[in-house]
């Protein structure tokens, strides 16, 4: 007969429970204890966002072109007998280039100055003589051979004077295109002449920053002939059209070039600085970009963390446009935001040391 005992077993059953519990017990107060005590404070830097007049900058590129500028030609054909001018030597106004043969002319007006000279002449001794002896149809035929000697002196001096090139305006000659004895025809290239003591500058910017543009706004030119160096100037003209295909719009700038360091047909960068007004703005190294999302964090009274999403605007030096998502007077994290998570607690701190400090932390 087997006999089984059950006092043991209820027993040992009865010690586990108790163990088991025990244990529960204690993990229980152990979590308790870690949930009642705060996360530590991550330390940030911030900035107040606020209000700030801004230019934004529009780049783009242009080729200089000649305050003035045209081709040396000339008007009839002849041999040239004398070129007074050198490769890129400056002129004024009105300086004799190059004169071509006038011989023929020369003796023509000769000729037709004489005439003119007898007929007036005449002219004056029928007059003299009164309506009693000479007629007035002899004095009006005098008057006309007056008249038509005198057109006739004319015309002979304009083709003389067609002759002598001279230079339209002051400026710069380039090279010289044609030699002496040579026979030149109209349209004929004898050189180029360009007023740089300024010159223009012609660029496009998209139509979009019409609203932000006007007579007057600065534009800073540089070039990779001239490292380092800018040259500054205001926009004087906007084109009255816009390209339909580009979508761009055509502004001109005049830069001043007394020293002479830029030349027609010059590649330029361009920056504009567009009209200014007021913005929102905070430094663009604040903002926490997702995809096509921008976030910052903003610490409130209570030292929390709060995530923010933002619409932004402008980048302007190292700023950037806040349109809507924060206000003025935001206290904005610009360091350990990527340390953050919403809610957190934090201490904001300078480089020099602590600025304020977390209500929580004694």
């Amino acid at each position: 007969m087997i006999i089984f005992t059950k006092t043991p077993i209820l027993a040992s059953a009865l010690l586990c429970s108790i163990f088991v519990s025990g244990c529960n017990n204690d993990s229980l107060a152990k979590a308790k204890d870690l949930t009642a005590t705060p996360r530590p404070a991550v330390l940030v830097e911030t900035w107040e966002a606020k209000n700030t007049e801004i230019t934004e900058n529009i780049q783009s590129t242009g080729t200089l072109i000649g305050n003035e500028s045209v081709t040396i030609t000339a008007t009839v054909t002849d041999q040239i007998s004398d070129i007074y001018f050198e490769d890129g030597q400056y002129v004024n106004k009105g300086q004799i280039l190059v004169r071509l043969e006038s011989t023929e002319q020369s003796a023509e007006l000769e000729e037709a100055e004489a005439n003119l000279s007898d007929s007036k002449i005449i002219l004056a001794r029928l007059e003299s003589l009164g309506q009693k002896i000479a007629t007035a149809s002899g004095i009006d035929e005098a008057k006309a051979r007056v008249n038509a000697n005198q057109g006739r002196f004319n015309a002979i001096q304009s083709r003389i004077k067609d002759r002598v090139i001279r230079a339209p305006f002051d400026g710069v000659l380039g090279f010289r295109k044609v030699s002496s004895g040579a026979l030149i025809t109209p349209g004929t290239i004898i050189t180029e002449l360009d007023d740089i003591s300024q010159l223009k500058l012609d660029f496009n910017v998209p139509e979009t920053y019409l609203s932000k543009i006007n007579i007057g706004n600065t534009v800073t030119s540089t070039s990779l002939a001239w490292p380092g160096m800018k040259f500054q100037s205001t926009v004087s003209h906007i084109d009255n059209r816009v390209d339909p295909v580009t979508r761009t719009i055509t502004l001109r700038t005049i830069i001043n070039n007394k020293d002479r360091k830029l030349h027609p047909g010059m590649f330029l960068n361009v920056t504009l600085e567009s009209a200014k007004r007021d913005a929102l703005v905070i430094p663009e190294q604040a903002l926490i970009q997702v995809d096509e999302s921008s976030h910052v964090f903003i610490v409130n009274d209570q030292l929390k963390a709060l995530k923010q999403p933002v619409s932004i605007g402008a980048r302007v030096n190292g700023a950037v446009e806040i349109r809507n998502g924060i206000q003025q007077g935001d206290q904005v994290v610009i360091n350990g935001q990527f340390n953050l998570r919403p809610m957190a607690n934090v201490k904001i701190v300078e480089k020099n040391g602590v600025k304020q400090t977390a209500m929580n932390e004694h």
